[in-house]
């Protein structure tokens, strides 16, 4: 097995992660809007019951609970200084970023799914686009950062003598 040393253009790299971060955070909840509000026009909509608050609330304190498990997984697992190495030895650092912001970014995504259901259930238009909202406030928070790229990449060249 060849191992990957090849060096490649962090900022580069950086810069695909937020296109990839854009398209699941922005563009995705934004096709969710549309459609939702598709559906709605067409009248594709269960009618409202009485459990939609307590609905509401519950998605809310998943989504509260969710934030906190995206911060941990980021900064403990995938963007810490001293990332765990896959098992496999040929997986470059660059797939590693690209798999950590592809989880990231994801988790972020449910947000806007819970908005979706919830309107198709009945919710008003107002409380999707709240959580249109958290999922681009996580997309701003969790992105990325090259900072932290860049002390991975060191953190891994230092403990393995050139990743």
């Amino acid at each position: 097995m060849e191992r990957t040393t090849k060096s490649f253009d962090l900022d580069q790299v950086h810069t695909k992660l937020l296109y990839l971060g854009l398209f699941l955070d922005v563009l995705v909840p934004a096709v969710l809007l549309s459609l939702g509000l598709f559906l709605r026009s067409k009248g594709i909509v269960v009618r409202s019951f009485t459990g939609l608050d307590v609905l509401l609330w519950f998605l809310l304190a998943v989504s509260g609970g969710e934030v906190l498990a995206i911060y941990l997984i980021k900064k403990r697992v995938l963007f810490a200084p001293n990332m765990p190495r896959a098992k496999e030895e040929d997986v470059s650092l660059e797939q590693r970023f690209l798999r950590s912001a592809l989880i990231l970014f994801s988790l972020s995504l449910s947000f806007a799914i819970y908005g979706f259901v919830y309107y198709l259930l009945g919710g008003t238009v107002e409380r999707f686009v709240l959580f249109i909202a958290i999922t681009l406030f996580c997309f701003l928070l969790f992105k990325p950062k090259l900072e932290e790229m860049k002390s991975v990449k060191n953190g891994l060249s230092e403990s393995s003598g050139g990743y």
